[in-house]
């Protein structure tokens, strides 16, 4: 059976026209580096087409044409696909070294296909540079390997995998049997797998891109749903998820403890400089309590200027430590300069988990009281349920106590 590889060739551009402009139509619904990366693949395809139409024209047009442009349209196709992909994975897209690796090869093609043709060295050349970009695209999928790893993932890396297959069959025909090599439309069985896979791929690797893009969109969307838009934590669905899982983990003491923090005459904030000023100051604290939770500890906005943190794997002891250091890191924490702000502090109640806890919300009502406790005080403290250990951690150093005030 004869199998023209021109015509595949020329069938493999016509699916990727076909294709290109449904990509750069679509872009128009999304923004950011979505859309910037769709357009990227799409001028991608429009590239492989001029390509490949100009390598199934060798034979009828010069080699400046079929073999000095059309390599030279394919390698920064090559590059193309590379940023756009490892844009969209978020990955750094090393765009002097891509462009490093397609002009060597572009080079080198061209003075092995018009000053001393050799097709047998340009087919190396253009292997060795496929190579690369073959790795730079398939390095930031490698995760995908993992248990539980993306699906979309690793659709591309099979159809990156059955890209690099096909040039190594190319590439071992040429090896193991130099007399045949007449070039890349001469056909061969390996020219022949080489080309099919060619003129499929543009399909293959663009539902893969879309597999993966329409994951990061959901992934994104389940973040937002479970982030609060000013502090940058967790809302309180997300909270009450993430308190039920660790509530389940914890199975005797010592093994979680719950903080919850308040900012003190928070309310004076709003009413004095507005609450966009109380927004900001809002927003620069969590910032800094963040910093002072790694993970696995968990930090939620209850609600108003009220945080919970979840720490698994800790004793009373221990929080009651780090709330101390987290009271007087707020202290001393810039806020608002520009706001005439000097500073706020905070209260922390404290409560550690105890087999009798019927449920998370035991948990968090004791260390709602602690804190409770720590306003009646005087605030600017830390506090632990009475039940669960000692008093109150003072206030700072050399400071009389306050008389007790009722909390906000």
């Amino acid at each position: 059976m004869h199998i023209d590889l021109a015509t595949i060739a020329l069938f493999g551009a016509l699916q990727a026209l076909l294709l290109a402009p449904l990509l750069l139509a679509a872009t128009r619904a999304y923004a950011g580096v979505a859309r910037t990366s769709l357009r990227i693949w799409g001028t991608v395809l429009l590239l492989q087409v001029a390509g490949w139409v100009l390598m199934g024209l060798r034979g009828q047009v010069s080699d400046w044409l079929s073999i000095v442009l059309a390599n030279g349209v394919l390698m920064v196709s090559y590059a193309e696909t590379t940023r756009a992909l490892r844009l969209l994975l978020g990955a750094p897209q090393r765009r002097a070294l891509l462009l490093a690796i397609g002009v060597a090869g572009w080079l080198g093609i061209a003075w092995f296909g018009v000053a001393v043709p050799d097709y047998r060295v340009r087919v190396y050349i253009a292997s060795l540079a496929l190579g690369c970009y073959l790795l730079l695209l398939a390095w930031p999928l490698r995760h995908a390997l993992r248990r539980g790893g993306s699906t979309a993932q690793r659709v591309m890396l099979l159809v990156l995998l059955g890209a690099l297959a096909g040039w190594l069959v190319r590439l071992g025909g040429l090896v193991l049997h130099p007399a045949n090599a007449a070039g890349l439309l001469a056909y061969s069985p390996a020219n022949a797998a080489q080309m099919i896979y060619s003129a499929v791929e543009p399909v293959l690797a663009s539902v893969g891109f879309l597999l993966m893009y329409n994951e990061s969109v959901q992934t994104e969307l389940h973040r937002l749903a479970r982030t609060d838009p000013l502090t940058g934590t967790l809302n309180r669905l997300a909270l009450d998820e993430e308190s039920l899982r660790l509530f389940r983990a914890a199975d005797r003491p010592n093994t979680l403890a719950a903080l919850v923090i308040d900012i003190d005459h928070f309310k004076r904030i709003n009413d004095e400089f507005g609450h966009a000023t109380g927004d900001r100051v809002l927003a620069t604290l969590a910032a800094g309590i963040r910093r002072q939770f790694q993970p696995p500890a968990v930090l939620g906005r209850m609600g108003g200027e009220e945080f919970l943190a979840l720490l698994p794997g800790t004793g009373l002891a221990e929080a009651m430590a780090l709330a101390e250091r987290l009271r007087v890191a707020v202290a001393a924490m810039p806020l608002v300069p520009d706001a005439g702000i000097p500073g706020v502090t905070i209260s922390v109640g404290i409560a550690a988990y105890r087999p009798e806890d019927t449920d998370v919300h035991a948990l968090v009502r004791r260390a709602d009281r602690a804190l409770y406790d720590a306003k009646r005080a005087g605030r600017d403290r830390v506090v632990a349920t009475v039940d669960d250990a000692s008093p109150a951690l003072p206030g700072p150093a050399g400071r009389p106590p306050q008389r007790p005030r009722p909390a906000e």
